[in-house]
């Protein structure tokens, strides 16, 4: 298997089951097709009606469309190949909520019930909450522009009290965010939407 990436945002890793079928020998050539040799590398030793798995990861270091090859040499001839082309594109949030709760359970539950885009928003996990009590949640907002200031605004309602509900982010900067949960009656909460509404705006220092 050979990675070819000309950005290095391409990754290919082996299961455990993959490693174990791994060899580094040489690979014999039949040298009446004049063929050159490849170099010395590891692969795979498969069976019949054997399989082997690899995660390809996309690790993104640019905002833009990449693309990527993994050329499989097949078989015993090196110009037997197996082409797979990848491609990826990157982009850079420019307004981003940090330290939230990753709850894996949660993007399974999503996915069994074919909800894919709630995996892919971010989860504020409260848990049991005494009653008339309130339970907080801190965050942090980030601005990653370097010239544009923000104006943030949680459109939220009760029970759900956001802290500071309204303001600015500055270029670069960073804000901690309170979220409040207070129910005077017994309740369930399960996604909960809560919109924010971002707005870039020109800021004049003074």
């Amino acid at each position: 298997l050979h990675l070819e990436d000309e950005h290095g945002v391409f990754f290919l890793k082996g299961r455990l089951s993959t490693l174990k079928s791994f060899y580094t020998e040489d690979v014999e050539e039949d040298s009446s097709k004049n063929e050159s040799k490849p170099p010395k590398k590891p692969f795979l030793l498969l069976h019949h009606g054997q399989s082997t798995e690899f995660d390809v990861i996309f690790k993104p270091t640019l905002a833009q469309r990449l693309e990527g090859k993994i050329r499989a040499l097949v078989g015993d001839k090196y110009s037997n190949k197996t082409l797979i082309e990848l491609v990826g594109e990157g982009h850079k949030d420019e307004f981003t909520l940090d330290g939230l709760e990753k709850e894996e359970r949660n993007a399974k539950s999503s996915l069994k019930k074919d909800i894919i885009d709630a995996v892919r928003v971010n989860h504020i996990q409260f848990g049991d909450c005494p009653v008339r009590k309130p339970c907080r949640r801190t965050f942090t907002i980030t601005n990653h522009t370097c010239t544009k200031v923000m104006r943030f605004e949680w459109e939220a309602d009760a029970p759900f009290w956001f802290s500071p509900k309204v303001g600015h982010l500055h270029p670069g900067c960073t804000k901690d965010i309170t979220v409040t949960l207070k129910s005077d009656v017994p309740a369930t909460f399960s996604r909960h939407l809560v919109k924010c509404k971002v707005t870039k705006i020109n800021f004049e220092l003074p």
